[in-house]
């Protein structure tokens, strides 16, 4: 089968591809676009004063639904360029949208239809359980044995890590030593503070200590800068250059790859949605799905499918606010062959900060995504045959 992707990558080459291949379906899975920070004890971790958010906790804002608005009215023009809509408003049949129960999420998803399909009164399905078990990342399975097993790829993971440079930036930016945690329980050192790993049936992973604090903290500088505070008050002024910024972000990384990256927990965490998004696929009739939740599905559902490692350019998150999964099956007529192809499309870190509006002209970036289980042409596509084969043996698994 695999001629068959040298002849598309010759057709591309040549130019054909506009007259010979057709869009089919899109899944959009969508991270939630700028939030508030989500900890509630960041006094604690410092002396200094945190910059004062408009919006709740954990709350979309206002610039996020600015910029998830741009989303859709970039999609929108995206599908009709393509073919996917031929309608000003889409029908029910043919646009599936659905948002996981968190304001964030459900205020993400009606931005993007809001401004994307303007009068149109798209509907956007949610759970009624306030814990929506296609999007909640927590725990499944009840046996002993994964605990255990689980557990120890947590832990080798974290013994990996090299965060000792990055934890003493951070302790800087904080004034770490003077802070109310460490004054009062006296655990002042993020270097040989010990992180504890938690694997609970029902619970999200999780690991307490250093590198959650940090975590948090790091989640606070990133969103007070697509905000778009001043620069004095963003980790107020002391992250001036991407090498700062490329340093305290490892801790946020490492985190984030400690309980969402390991093989075991991200296949157990992504199989409702995963199960979700092949029927949808192969099922259901929709030519367009977005399907909005977070980051931690994000990361569950790149590591079960098993991606290949990849960067975004520009942007200092490997999961960005607003960023979209964007799966595209695709129909080349000449060979009569199906293709999937997979791109992650977000915003740069500046674009979001300067609130910059898209366009068919000014796109978000594209970034194409290789599966190490489906042979990926230089143009970014594989077999769809062999994209199904992948999801169906995560499924049955």
């Amino acid at each position: 089968m695999y001629f068959k992707l040298i002849l598309i990558s010759v057709l591309v080459l040549k130019g054909q591809c506009e007259k010979s291949f057709k869009l089919q379906q899109v899944l959009i899975l969508s991270r939630h676009n700028v939030r508030t920070p989500l900890s509630k004890n960041l006094p604690e971790f410092t002396p200094k004063t945190w910059p004062t958010w408009k919006e709740k906790s954990g709350s979309l804002t206002a610039k996020g639904a600015l910029l998830e608005g741009f989303m859709g009215e970039y999609f929108a023009l995206w599908l009709k360029k393509h073919g996917l809509l031929n309608e000003d408003c889409p029908s029910e049949d043919n646009f599936f949208v659905y948002a996981n129960t968190a304001q964030r999420t459900m205020a993400s998803a009606e931005a993007f239809v809001t401004k994307g399909f303007p009068s149109c009164n798209v509907t956007i399905h949610n759970s009624s359980d306030s814990h929506d078990p296609i999007f909640n990342p927590v725990i499944h399975n009840t046996s002993a044995i994964f605990k255990l097993e689980a557990a120890e790829q947590m832990r080798v993971l974290l013994k990996s890590l090299h965060l000792n440079s990055s934890y003493e930036d951070l302790e800087q930016i904080l004034n770490y030593k003077q802070s109310e945690y460490c004054l009062k329980k006296q655990k002042c050192d993020f270097v040989t503070d010990t992180n504890k790993i938690f694997v609970d049936v029902g619970f999200k992973p999780n690991v307490e200590g250093p590198l959650k604090i940090s975590k948090s903290v790091i989640d606070s500088f990133i969103m007070e800068n697509y905000e778009g505070f001043p620069d004095k008050e963003v980790a107020w002024g002391l992250l001036k250059n991407n090498d700062q910024w490329n340093s305290v972000l490892d801790l946020s990384k490492g985190y984030h790859s400690v309980i969402f990256n390991t093989t075991l927990i991200a296949k157990d965490i992504a199989r409702p949605l995963i199960s979700f998004m092949r029927d949808i696929l192969l099922n259901k009739q929709y030519k367009i799905t977005l399907l909005m939740g977070h980051d931690a599905n994000i990361y569950t559902v790149l590591k079960s499918l098993d991606f290949k490692p990849f960067n975004l350019k520009h942007q200092h998150e490997m999961t960005p606010a607003g960023g979209k999964i964007v799966f595209q099956k695709w129909f080349e007529e000449k060979s009569d062959v199906t293709f999937m192809k997979v791109d992650y499309v977000y915003q740069c870190t500046n674009e979001m900060r300067e609130g910059k509006r898209l366009s068919l002209d000014c796109p978000p970036e594209f970034t194409s995504m290789q599966l190490e289980g489906c042979k990926t042409d230089d143009n970014g596509f594989c077999l769809w045959e062999d994209f199904v084969g992948i999801l169906n043996s995560l499924v049955e698994d």
